[in-house]
């Protein structure tokens, strides 16, 4: 509740400021009706137990757009009614919200606002993974498994502040809070509260540092509370203005209350960045990490993370390849330190003048060592078509498959969805502005 009235006091910052200013402003209105068919609706391990189900579900929703001098913001909010055809018990509102903004308080010092609420009993939150990773990669994922229909939040608000000073040096301070409930009581209600800060420096047109720290509180509603306390130094080199190299070392230290013991993980890796604007996006670094426990066996492996975007004339590719370690603290179930690999991608392209397709894919393997050594493995695919069939309507077409084979067989599941969503909009945004 605090984040929603901090958040809606930043909005109205936002929104008079801009006012005050001059403005542009775009509203596009939406309707969507979308009907799903799932071979599995309650994700059982057992092919003589499944389910399956016709869901309908009638959204309205809108997208706004506010330019200022100054500044800017987007919302955009899609709640939906679903209409079960077997399980009418699940029917329900579902909510989907999303605002981001940015203001310049000084020429040198802008202040960025975000926020993402979810309200659904979809089990299932990513179609398109590598899209998430690549595109919005401070976005919180949820790694682990829910089972059931009943009704769960999530909201992610992030504020933060960078201000430059000199011709490519710059300074940020962040906060982020996180919150989770969920109306079935088998999974644990759960927020996060993220400070952090960072420096860039550079010691001419070459080379240069940065260096960050980070401070994370986890609060659970059964689980050990935790904190964590991480931090990275990064030695520079810029070799042209799209490429820059880097070498780093992180150190992580995991903290719970109670009786769980604690983390320590010390992280060297090298890496480089690649960026043209309107081509491509290239993020690569490889390296090693060390975990010291004092709750589990010391482990050690190597890590690493390539995200890339690949802009086409006519389409794009989205590709993240991932490995190492991470803390499955904050999803559906609270799983503990894992080791992991997880391999996504996606292609858009233009097909015909009206006619746009899709395809994509993810796969993720995690051995969890806080739980007896449970490996999960999560394969995904899928594709769709969407066709402008008129200058203000869409019908879009999609498949998904989703699997998990697990080591404890109550996880298992094999899933197929086959949807069809067809879209209303008016050919031409309102528009209006004030100087």
């Amino acid at each position: 509740m605090k984040s929603r009235i901090i958040l809606a006091v930043i909005c109205t910052f936002f929104l008079f400021t801009s006012i005050s200013f001059g403005y542009n402003l775009t509203f596009t209105p939406r309707l969507s009706v979308n009907g799903e068919y799932s071979d599995n609706i309650l994700l059982t391990e057992n092919n003589d137990l499944k389910e399956d189900d016709y869901i309908t579900t009638i959204s309205p929703g809108f997208s706004a757009e506010l330019i200022g001098k100054k500044g800017d913001a987007t919302i955009s909010y899609d709640p939906s009614y679903a209409f079960y055809d077997q399980f009418d018990e699940f029917n329900g509102w579902r909510h989907r919200a999303r605002f981001s903004g940015m203001y310049m308080t000084t020429k040198n010092t802008r202040l960025d606002v975000r926020d993402d609420f979810l309200y659904t009993e979809d089990p299932i939150r990513y179609d398109d993974l590598a899209k998430v990773r690549t595109e919005d990669p401070t976005l919180p994922i949820d790694t682990s498994e829910r089972k059931t229909r009943r009704t769960y939040r999530t909201n992610y608000a992030n504020v933060g502040l960078n201000h430059q000073f000199g011709e490519y040096h710059s300074f940020s301070l962040g906060y982020s809070y996180g919150l989770l409930s969920n109306d079935d009581a088998q999974y644990e209600d759960k927020q996060n509260h993220n400070v952090s800060a960072g420096l860039t420096y550079w010691f001419g047109p070459k080379w240069g540092f940065d260096v960050s720290g980070s401070y994370k509180h986890g609060e659970f509603e059964v689980s050990d509370n935790v904190n964590e306390y991480g931090g990275s130094i990064n030695l520079l080199k810029r070799f042209d203005k799209h490429l820059i190299g880097y070498i780093r070392y992180s150190h992580l230290v995991v903290k719970y209350d109670g009786e769980s013991g604690d983390d320590t993980t010390y992280i060297p890796t090298i890496g480089f960045k690649y960026d043209i604007e309107k081509d491509i996006s290239l993020i690569a670094d490889a390296g090693y990490f060390y975990t010291d426990s004092e709750r589990r066996e010391n482990t050690s492996n190597a890590i690493g993370d390539l995200r890339l975007i690949k802009r086409f004339e006519h389409g794009q590719l989205n590709l993240a390849v991932l490995g190492g370690y991470d803390y499955d603290l904050y999803g559906a179930q609270t799983n503990g330190y894992g080791e992991y690999y997880e391999v996504s991608i996606s292609l858009s392209h233009q097909l015909a003048k009206h006619l746009n397709g899709n395809i994509l894919g993810s796969y993720r393997d995690t051995k969890y060592k806080d739980q007896s050594d449970r490996e999960d493995k999560r394969p995904t695919a899928g594709l769709g078509v969407t066709w402008r069939a008129l200058e203000w309507m869409n019908i879009g077409l999609n498949y998904r498959f989703r699997s998990v084979d697990s080591t404890i067989d109550a996880n298992d599941y094999d899933e197929n969805r086959v949807s069809v969503n067809i879209t209303i909009f008016p050919t031409v945004p309102f528009h209006t502005s004030r100087y």
